[in-house]
């Protein structure tokens, strides 16, 4: 079996970073659904965390891995993403904005693209079936984050690149 050890201590800094910059930047948005939605996804990237501590926890006094089935089931999907916009109306409070922090969306947007990048990767190279059920389904996560600041980022960008000169 290979050493996990090092790579979900790595996978924890990683959403504890991803936790720290949605704190840093969620006052930065002019819109309270937009500052929500940050405050949303650091808690989310905690709650990240905190199972990838469990695991680490099981891994070093077992030296295998454990997998939450109820974790994984309660987890949030693409879909909660995708609910949370329609049912705060989150393209119409940012289209309404004065002017969209598109620097913030395309950051976020990267950090998330990276941590489900690191994700596969692991699962790719996974000799442990569960390691590669765990790590499939944080990409799988990071993939939701991802595909909502891409969109936003995509569409937020679009508007502004059609607004008249001088704003």
């Amino acid at each position: 079996m290979q050493n996990y050890e090092s790579v979900l201590r790595y996978a924890m800094q990683m959403e504890l970073d991803g936790h720290n910059f949605y704190m840093e930047n969620k006052d930065k948005f002019a819109k309270t659904t937009s500052k929500k939605m940050f405050l949303e996804l650091a808690d989310i990237e905690m709650k990240h965390y905190d199972y990838l501590k469990s695991l680490l926890d099981t891994y070093l006094e077992t030296n295998t891995i454990k997998i939450d089935p109820e974790m994984i089931e309660k987890e949030e999907d693409m879909d909660i993403f995708r609910d949370r916009e329609e049912s705060e109306k989150i393209e119409y409070t940012l289209e309404q904005s004065d002017i969209p922090d598109l620097t913030i969306l395309r950051m976020a947007y990267l950090i998330e693209r990276d941590y489900k990048e690191f994700y596969e990767n692991v699962a790719q190279n996974s000799e442990d079936e569960e390691i590669k059920e765990v790590f499939t389904t944080l990409a799988k996560w990071e993939a939701g984050h991802e595909e909502l600041f891409k969109t936003e980022y995509n569409r937020l960008m679009k508007e502004y690149m059609n607004l008249p000169w001088g704003g």
